[in-house]
């Protein structure tokens, strides 16, 4: 019982005046485009902490004098539970304080999540801080006190039971699978230009970052739903951007996505186009200094493939490729032959378009992008969406095919508000997510301040 009396407060007195001497001291910048709203925390949440903060100075003086206490008296229960209280106190009320505080800004959080990086090992490591804590030494002093000897099927009873608190914990995210929203779309998308991010579609909140593929290959680029919802494919480019690698990426019920497996050694240039089939065969597209490729896992040819989509299951369409006016470029990936079909007459300018489940397009047409329409083949089914401001950066297709995501821009540049163009200022937020159903034609905005490029749905 003395030996765990003494090597609880030995414990308290380390951490409180020896651990602090071997801290790394690191310097964290944080810097970003949106301003860093941090609210000021509550007085309760104040109050805990400064109790806690006080409490951890006196712990080794509290606990030695209740140590005394224990070695003195014949009281068996009073001095363990009086000392187990002292080893716990400081870190309750710490994190009683972080709950009652306010959640600091996402970029914030994420921010020193990417600059301080959670150690190797992190679950054997607290583990073993939880058994050489001052509050595990006052437990087995207790228990050395009262003369109790734990026996095999104690100890066999006690694994169990945690094991059983572990899964219970666990398993509803596991089972559960991933949110949708009442329309029965994902609730979850990956948008985001320079920096991707994972957005909760119905707080219109942002709830993580992507996370780096290696230390080297850290920047997503392009992000394209795999061929099962919740998964993903994307290009990871080297600091400079003159290198990229392709990988597989998944999404966990919480909205946190992993890396998984490399598809590609690394390749040259910028990755400029990205698509997977629905029986999931990646194809790609990149671009040097001095040529453009597209490519498949197998084989890659030199054309330009921007905006690439799949037309079926051997058939890519690649708008950016020249062709006659009124046609679309085509590659059949088993022959490697270009060929041209048929493709609807616009006066404006069309930009690259999105392939449906069923064959039908949709084109964003005009300059500025601000026309929306259906095409099935060369027919124009109907006009989608029209703005009467701003323009459309992005478009992200729901699983469904039903429902799609529109990132529109609603700060246009001079040249767009000329009258040539006719495109008059918006106001108010600079770019707006626009969930549409194109069953219905009914349009909803995404709450919060958001950007206007979206990825993938």
């Amino acid at each position: 019982m003395k030996v765990f009396w003494s090597a609880a407060v030995g414990l308290s007195v380390w951490e409180l005046l020896v651990e602090p001497m071997f801290a790394e001291v690191r310097t964290v910048v944080c810097s970003g485009g949106v301003p860093f709203d941090m609210a000021r925390p509550s007085l309760l949440a104040e109050a805990a902490e400064f109790l806690g903060e006080r409490l951890a100075l006196l712990q080794p003086i509290l606990l030695a004098l209740v140590a005394l206490w224990a070695v003195r008296s014949r009281v068996r229960i009073g001095p363990a539970a009086l000392g187990l209280a002292v080893a716990v106190l400081p870190a309750a009320l710490a994190e009683a304080g972080n709950l009652l505080s306010p959640e600091p800004p996402f970029w914030w959080r994420e921010c020193l999540e990417a600059q301080l990086s959670p150690p190797s090992f992190a679950v054997p490591r607290l583990v073993l801080a939880w058994l050489v804590s001052p509050a595990t030494m006052v437990l087995l002093a207790g228990i050395a006190r009262a003369g109790i000897r734990p026996r095999l099927t104690d100890l066999r009873n006690a694994g169990i039971a945690v094991v059983v608190v572990g899964l219970v914990a666990l398993l509803p995210g596991v089972l559960s699978g991933l949110p949708v929203n009442a329309d029965g779309t994902p609730r979850y998308v990956v948008a985001g230009g320079g920096i991707p991010y994972v957005l909760d579609l119905e707080s219109g909140e942002p709830v993580s970052r992507l996370p780096r593929a290696t230390r080297t290959y850290a920047q997503a680029s392009v992000i394209v739903r795999d061929a099962e919802p919740g998964h993903y494919v994307a290009a990871f480019s080297s600091p400079l951007g003159r290198y990229f690698r392709l990988y597989r990426m998944t999404m966990g019920a919480d909205g946190r996505i992993t890396v998984g497996e490399r598809l590609t050694p690394t390749l040259e240039g910028m990755a400029n186009g990205l698509a997977v089939s629905a029986e999931g065969r990646v194809a790609y597209a990149r671009m040097t200094d001095t040529a453009s490729f597209v490519g498949t896992l197998e084989r890659e040819w030199p054309f330009s493939g921007y905006g690439l989509q799949w037309l079926n299951a051997g058939t890519l369409a690649l708008p950016s490729h020249s062709v006659p006016a009124s046609t679309l470029a085509t590659l059949d990936v088993g022959t490697g032959v270009i060929r041209d079909v048929a493709a609807p007459v616009e006066h404006e300018f069309t930009r690259p378009l999105l392939v449906l489940p069923g064959g039908r397009q949709l084109r964003v047409l005009g300059w500025p992008a601000r026309t929306l329409v259906l095409h099935e083949g060369t027919r124009l089914v109907r006009k989608v969406l029209t703005l009467d401001c701003g323009h459309i950066e992005s478009l992200a297709l729901a699983p469904t095919g039903r429902h799609l995501l529109v990132g529109v821009d609603r700060e246009a540049e001079e040249m767009d508000r000329s009258p040539l163009a006719g495109l008059p200022p918006c106001g108010g937020a600079a770019a707006q997510l626009l969930r549409l159903d194109l069953e219905s034609g009914e349009t909803q905005v995404v709450p919060g301040r958001q950007e206007p490029w979206v990825q993938a749905w």
